[in-house]
């Protein structure tokens, strides 16, 4: 029952890093930033109103 449950957790754990977003430091991304006005800082700083990330996502993840 115990393996059991540390198996649990650590599927859990090693699927999270899988369902994680995109490498936000990328020349790609940053261009997107520029495009939609604010920084990379502002981005790590949670700065950023939905308005501007939603669109940002897309862009950034348009490069796929």
């Amino acid at each position: 029952m115990k393996a059991l449950i540390l198996a649990s957790i650590a599927v859990l754990v090693l699927t999270g890093a899988a369902t994680a977003e995109p490498s936000n430091s990328t020349p790609h991304a940053r261009a997107c930033m520029a495009k939609y006005g604010f920084t990379y800082a502002q981005w790590r700083a949670y700065q950023v109103p939905a308005e501007k990330a939603v669109p940002y996502r897309q862009c950034r993840d348009a490069k796929k």
